[in-house]
């Protein structure tokens, strides 16, 4: 099974749990959280082939400090006056390849004072994706929902690019919508821990689920793709015992339509 959404890069010894995922033909949806982050990755695992490499940059890691104005070129849409220059730093990185994430939107009380800079950022970063066309997004979305699917609405993302919601929380009525979009969703094992992610579960169409582990559980620790394994596999039990036993064959077909790296 695949994993499509792990910080790969968060572990020390990332590239040995790279070859073991790559020995068991499992792909990685390797998310970075900062365009920085993703050329450092970039150098560990630009060999790897069965790492999607996601160009990311994290609503957590968006600051205010970052709203000035660009020193140098604007972007393909226009003036970035007031736009966080990690987001300019992302799209400037947007050709090298079809994987963008982790990217979104957390309005949640810790970052709530960053709205603005996040807002700005996620839509200059999805309206750069639908001039590319054809990338894949990993999304996050913490008390926005509405406001991350208002935005790639806007943009055009679910015409032009495939957009995959990590660890949707949002109310149902947006998990509807979402749907309706034709997203897709990557599920763990903490969304199904709690009844409200089981019911989600239950409500996305079979063929719009994937697998995610995000581990590792902290920045800079060690992990094994044992453990990794596991949990996937754990997801995957606990999911078909909700949707039916196809559902092996179904999201590891998912996973091979959208996440295999020679899409960059």
């Amino acid at each position: 099974m695949h994993d499509a959404h792990v910080h790969l890069d968060f572990m020390t010894n990332g590239e040995a749990v790279a070859l073991d995922a790559l020995d068991a033909n499992c792909i990685l949806f390797a998310s970075t959280v900062t365009p920085s982050g993703y050329l450092e990755a970039r150098e560990r695992f630009g060999k790897c082939h069965n790492v999607a490499l996601g160009l990311g940059l994290h609503p957590w890691w968006v600051s205010d400090e970052s709203l000035e104005a660009p020193t140098n070129a604007k972007a393909t849409t226009g003036s970035t006056m007031g736009v966080p220059r990690d987001a300019e730093k992302l799209v400037s990185l947007l050709d090298e390849t079809n994987f963008v994430g982790e990217i979104g939107l957390d309005f949640g009380k810790r970052h709530a004072h960053t709205q603005k800079a996040q807002a700005d950022a996620f839509s200059l970063i999805a309206r750069e994706c639908v001039l590319r066309g054809g990338k894949t997004l990993s999304i996050h979305s913490v008390h926005a929902a509405r406001e991350a699917l208002d935005t790639l609405h806007d943009a055009g993302a679910f015409e032009a690019c495939t957009c995959i919601f990590h660890w949707f929380t949002g109310p149902s009525d947006q998990l509807k919508r979402a749907v309706q979009a034709g997203c897709y969703f990557s599920v763990g094992s903490r969304m199904l821990a709690t009844g409200k992610g089981r019911e989600y579960v239950k409500a996305i169409p079979l063929n719009r689920i994937l697998l995610e582990t995000d581990a590792p559980p902290s920045q800079g620790q060690a992990y094994s793709f044992a453990e990794l394994q596991a949990e996937l596999e754990s997801t995957l039990q606990a999911i078909a015992a909700i949707k039916g036993p196809e559902a092996h064959e179904v999201i590891r077909a998912t996973g091979d339509r959208l996440l295999s790296p020679a899409q960059s």
